[in-house]
């Protein structure tokens, strides 16, 4: 079963662990490249993580919590999909369907730049195997929710006392209830 992992950057002969939202340092990979590929953009610093992303089926689905969130992410931005075809040490330590870890540094047996990420989630439309849930279709209950995750994390990670950090920023400007409540 071949492992996915998704970067912004092209090129890398070897993939490292880094410090994760877990607190360990871990290289992330899927066994959907469709998964994968959403790690290959950074919308916010560590410690938070910004991956609005759940499974219909087999399909991905990407929810907007703020209006056109998928292309403001995603559209201009290039990444790369590394493949590796076995693990040394693959972990799941997430509840995320077909999401492993690894601690030991991995040589890619393959990968792929993409120059255009919105470009190629829109040829996974296409095929059948993504979709992006628009803002408008979400339910209030639901995003209440993810308004109180984020607070949370504004409050747990004391955003206001670093308001031009990269995660302040991103609620700031595309959340500005939660940054103000």
């Amino acid at each position: 079963m071949p492992y996915y992992h998704g970067s912004p950057v092209a090129g890398l002969t070897e993939l490292k662990p880094f410090l994760s939202e877990h607190g360990k340092p871990y290289i992330y990979f899927a066994t959907n490249p469709v998964v994968a590929l959403l790690y290959a953009v950074k919308p916010v610093s560590k410690p938070l993580s910004f991956y609005p992303y759940g499974f219909d089926g087999e399909k991905v689905v990407y929810s907007e919590y703020y209006e056109g969130a998928f292309a403001d992410i995603y559209k201009g931005k290039s990444g790369c999909l590394y493949e590796c075809d076995a693990l040394p040490d693959a972990q799941t330590p997430t509840a995320i369907n077909g999401v492993y870890t690894c601690e030991q540094p991995v040589k890619p047996d393959r990968s792929t730049a993409i120059a255009d990420l919105f470009a190629k989630y829109r040829e996974y439309e296409r095929q059948g195997l993504f979709y992006i849930r628009p803002f408008e279709v979400i339910p209030p209950k639901e995003l209440a929710y993810i308004y109180g995750e984020l607070k949370k994390d504004v409050e747990k990670f004391r955003l206001h006392d670093v308001p031009d950090s990269a995660a302040s920023l991103f609620i700031k400007i595309h959340f500005p209830n939660v940054w103000e409540i």
